[in-house]
């Protein structure tokens, strides 16, 4: 098992292990024990010997997870079961609520344990401390500060994910590259190709020291800001899909700003295509409100990333220009 302890000004370590195949232990630790409900999702039902505990509840995972009628059903569910420990097992969407509830439920809290289940959500970890709920037909509307107590990661739930999901989420991986190993993002394109020899071990270990590394130093996950001004969510789309129009727009403004040259550009956008279609992606206009809404993010320089405060009054003619370029890809 690899370790890695994670603090950012709260008031203990955040504990993050990765061991492949440790689900097995995990389960029979928290099954039926005194005072902890589990949250799983209910796709990985027959892939998870839990026992017959009453202290399981299953959620199905995907795009509806984040709902305010789910996040109301689990909230009741821990209120009427005098739950002080939550522990969830699921993707990132599931993460998401689950951390919703324990943050804004006033009840005696113990311990919050989470245990990504898809490559996405391994890779972009919920210690950012931030959760979300999706309302009023749009994603992440709601948010609420927090983290988690314990990370578990097993690379063995990677075995269930439909492939071309895996392909489409090694591309976090491809990011996290291009900010601090070029090796590693050259990795993350091989395997997103080709499973076969995959050493998801260590691969997951390195993505997880980058991404601790982003936000050891308050910095966030290139796009993911920015998504929600410049991505339509209103749309049942996933979070790589509108993550990767981000970011290629980050590289098209590093671009512009001066921080790569055109060759490095095209190089990154083309691999970013090869992980996702970004003609499938809408782009909404950047309202008026947020204009001078001032909004940090990271741009990609040839070696390494600069962080900047982007202002959304000067992108606008910046943004169409991109958009005109996703018509003639």
């Amino acid at each position: 098992m690899k370790s890695i302890s994670f603090s950012k000004g709260i008031e203990k370590d955040i504990n993050i292990n990765i061991s492949h195949g440790y689900y097995k232990e995990f389960s029979k630790r928290y099954a039926s024990k005194y005072g902890t409900l589990m949250v799983i999702d209910s796709n990985l039902k027959n892939h998870l010997n839990t026992g017959s505990g009453n202290n399981i509840f299953y959620v199905k995972g995907g795009n509806e997870t984040k709902y305010f009628d789910k996040y109301l059903e689990l909230c009741k569910v821990m209120v009427e079961g005098s739950y002080s420990n939550l522990v969830v097992i699921g993707g990132g969407s599931l993460i998401d609520m689950a951390g919703y509830v324990f943050h804004t439920l006033d009840f005696p809290k113990g311990t919050f344990t989470v245990m990504p289940t898809t490559l996405s959500s391994m890779i972009y970890l919920p210690v950012s401390g931030e959760f979300y709920l999706d309302m009023n037909y749009t994603k992440n509307f709601l948010k609420v500060s927090g983290y988690p107590d314990l990370v578990y990661i097993d690379p063995y739930f990677c075995k269930f994910l439909d492939k071309k999901d895996m392909k489409n989420q090694f591309f976090l991986g491809y990011i996290l590259g291009l900010l601090f190993d070029n090796n590693f993002a050259s990795l993350s394109l091989k395997y997103s190709k080709n499973f076969i020899r995959l050493d998801l071990e260590d691969y997951l270990y390195s993505a997880v020291k980058f991404v601790l590394s982003l936000y050891s130093n308050d910095l966030p996950f290139p796009g993911t800001k920015l998504m929600k001004y410049i991505a339509d969510t209103s749309v049942k789309s996933d979070f790589v899909q509108n993550e990767s129009l981000s970011f290629a727009f980050l590289v098209y403004l590093s671009f512009k700003f001066g921080y790569i040259h055109e060759k490095r550009f095209q190089n990154i956008f083309q691999n970013i295509r090869s992980f996702v279609d970004l003609k499938s992606s809408k782009i909404q206009n950047i309202k008026a409100k947020v204009n001078n809404v001032p909004l940090k993010e990271i741009l990609l320089k040839e070696d390494g990333f600069v962080d900047l405060l982007l202002n959304f009054g000067e992108l606008k003619d910046l943004l169409l220009e991109f958009k005109s370029l996703l018509r003639g890809v």
